[in-house]
């Protein structure tokens, strides 16, 4: 029995340690191109939580990258991804974001990436819903954040001081963080410039540093086997050789034939609303107000992220559904007083930006109540093209 369990333990210790040790250039090998691309659609964990695919899509001469959240996933004839390959494009993008995503993990994100940021076009697409009254909870922020991320910000020498302690601090706002005990001990040594707890600081980061690695390798043994891509629902023949103009009108051809309620959302989504009691959501936003939000100090983050970086980013606006909104309680002159609010701070940052905030009421703009789609997607792809073609 002793013996048995002895040789088990040595089998688990010397599979640990070629693990650990395995060289990384050998993994990397065996991520091919192909994997790469397949990346580019799927929006896993595995990626945004990650950096090594990233890091291969960002390289990638011809990319550029669109940051964001549940929209990016809504696949369409019309969707970024189908527009640059129906159009032969001289860029290439993936996407980077799922539901729940905000501007505080698409920071760690950005800071994790500044080496490859470096003159990139970026797309970032803020959603109007981010910007609650309480900001990002845990229940979100649980879910999207990144270990590696958050041990790597730790180690990032690079970037601007002050900014590193704001994201600290506020990192430390989230339970997730501040149960990992050698991560708060490390960001708290960091934030006192080595003052606090000096020697139980230094000895954080030396046990940092190694989970740190740890993690980039768990990263690289993920990114062997990257999950399948979304179904794209590609149709070149609606986009290829096509004016603006003939794409709007076959991406309301594509709505109309989804939609047939007064709200403009998409029928199946419409359906699930009216099975989930239709009328409960009648003024269920009277008393939201998407102005006074921690979400702007965070989003502040993402752009100081990326001037720190040297990106070249494109900031998109996008509105929620008019007709929804106003169903919900949330009246059209308070909403327009968050978009006129972001658009001050898009002003005020001397950023790139484009403001898609009288579409509210557009039909087949957003797709349900407040997913950018069809049209919306139509819009963006020119704005992409602009930017692109811009030094």
């Amino acid at each position: 029995m002793i013996k048995k369990g002895f040789l088990s333990l040595f089998i688990a210790f010397a599979l640990f340690t070629g693990f650990v040790f395995f060289p990384n250039a050998w993994i990397k090998a065996w991520i091919s191109n192909e994997d790469v691309e397949q990346a580019k659609t799927n929006m896993s964990p595995l990626v945004f939580q990650g950096t090594y695919l990233q890091e291969r899509m960002l390289q990638e001469p011809n990319s550029m990258p669109l940051y964001g959240s549940s929209e990016l996933n809504r696949f369409d004839p019309f969707h970024p991804y189908n527009y640059t390959r129906a159009t032969d494009a001289p860029y290439s993008t993936f996407m980077i974001g799922r539901g729940g995503m905000q501007s505080i993990t698409h920071f760690l994100n950005f800071a994790a990436q500044e080496k490859n940021l470096k003159d990139k076009k970026v797309v970032f697409i803020i959603s109007p819903q981010w910007f609650t009254e309480k900001g990002m909870g845990e229940f979100h922020f649980s879910p999207n954040y990144s270990m590696l991320h958050a041990y790597d910000l730790a180690f990032n020498q690079e970037m601007d001081a002050n900014l590193r302690k704001r994201a600290m601090e506020r990192l430390l706002d989230f339970d997730t963080v501040k149960r990992d005990r050698l991560l708060k001990t490390m960001y708290q040594y960091q934030m006192s410039n080595g003052k606090e707890k000096p020697i139980t600081g230094r000895m954080a980061m030396v046990a940092g540093r190694f989970h740190k690695e740890l993690l980039e390798k768990k990263d690289l043994y993920y990114s062997i086997f990257p999950r399948k891509g979304h179904a794209l629902k590609s149709n070149d023949k609606l986009i290829a050789n096509q004016s603006f103009e003939q794409q709007l009108q076959h991406a309301e051809a594509y709505g109309e034939k989804r939609v047939s309620n007064d709200y403009m959302i998409e029928d199946r989504a419409y359906q699930r609303l009216v099975n989930a009691k239709f009328s409960k959501f009648k003024d269920i936003r009277k008393k939201e107000d998407y102005t006074n939000s921690p979400e702007y100090e965070d989003f502040q983050l993402v752009i100081d992220v990326l001037k720190d970086a040297g990106a070249k980013p494109l900031f998109v606006s996008i509105p929620v559904n008019g007709y929804w909104y106003d169903y919900n309680g949330y009246p059209e002159e308070r909403r327009q007083k968050y978009y006129d609010k972001m658009e001050q701070v898009l002003k005020d940052s001397n950023v790139a930006y484009v403001d898609f905030s009288d579409h509210e009421y557009d039909p087949y703009f957003i797709m349900d109540t407040i997913h950018i789609a069809w049209k919306g997607w139509v819009y963006l792809d020119q704005e992409l093209d602009q930017h692109w073609s811009q030094p």
